[in-house]
């Protein structure tokens, strides 16, 4: 009969909860915490106000939002406020981050397919090593393919070229001066072509904001299908400018978004407090 009577209060508690927007599971501390959590999507909510939007009774929201404190789902603010805690905001840029990786994985995957070059990769310069953000799927399944290292010192191949020439020209070193009708060429061009680990390559420069250089799009042939002309030809070399114009766009419209831009605004204003 205890045990009747226990299952029905928490059916009770259950049905309370349940919204006809809100995906129901079959574990009820799961959907529990669901409803906390879709209350706090709204912003910064009082314990009272948490209470009232779930229909869940103060015990059980005392239990489970320290519990939720502990793991780092829910903080408390200044006012005495729950808000989403540091690690659903390093959740959120996670996900973004996986979706951003995604599609440019899939916009490599097209310029490839309509190239026909063997690899498509795009990277980015850290200090005095190029590394590899993302790159053509079809590399992770080519068993034939000698893949390349995701991290790579800058040298004198195409890729460190187009870096090279965006750098800010250091006063006083005369390799810079020797070089700077080079680098402004590049910068002007937007592109360069050469041979670098026995194949040609082409490296077009992926502009950010203002015009600075974000990332440089690397394509990759093997040497002997090309070494007549030792060139890319006019159409490929539109076709991947026109591909770094679309993830220029791209990696400028999702360098950050409103979700986690507001979760870490309100992260900065919060202070370890405990449940009352």
């Amino acid at each position: 009969m205890l045990r009747a009577l226990e299952w029905l209060a928490c059916q009770g508690e259950m049905m309370a909860i349940t919204d006809p927007d809100m995906v129901q599971s079959q574990v009820g501390v799961l959907n529990k915490v669901s409803a906390i959590l879709a209350v706090l999507e709204e912003g910064p909510a009082h314990l009272e106000t948490v209470i009232s939007e779930t229909g869940l009774k103060r015990p059980t929201v005392r239990r489970l939002v320290l519990a939720m404190q502990e793991l780092g789902l829910v903080e408390s603010d200044q006012q005495e406020q729950f808000i989403v805690g540091p690690r659903l905001i390093r959740l959120a840029r996670a996900v973004h981050q996986a979706i951003v990786h995604r599609e440019l994985r899939q916009q490599l995957g097209a310029l490839r397919a309509t190239t026909g070059v063997r690899s498509v990769r795009l990277e980015r310069r850290c200090d005095d090593q190029r590394i590899c953000m993302a790159e053509d799927p079809r590399l992770n399944s080519a068993a034939t393919d000698r893949k390349p290292a995701r991290v790579a010192a800058m040298g004198d191949d195409p890729v460190s070229r187009v870096f090279l020439a965006w750098q800010e020209l250091s006063q006083g070193r005369e390799v810079w001066r020797d070089a700077a009708a080079e680098c402004s060429a590049i910068r002007c061009r937007g592109w360069v072509e050469g041979v670098a680990d026995g194949g040609l390559v082409l490296a077009v420069a992926v502009r950010g904001r203002d015009g600075e250089l974000a990332a440089v799009l690397s394509l990759s042939s093997h040497f002997q299908r090309t070494r007549r002309e030792a060139s890319y030809g006019h159409e490929v070399i539109t076709v991947a400018i026109e591909a770094a114009a679309r993830i220029s766009h791209h990696l400028r419209a999702n360098e950050t978004t409103g979700l986690v831009e507001g979760l870490e605004d309100r992260a900065q204003r919060v202070g370890p407090r405990s449940v009352e």
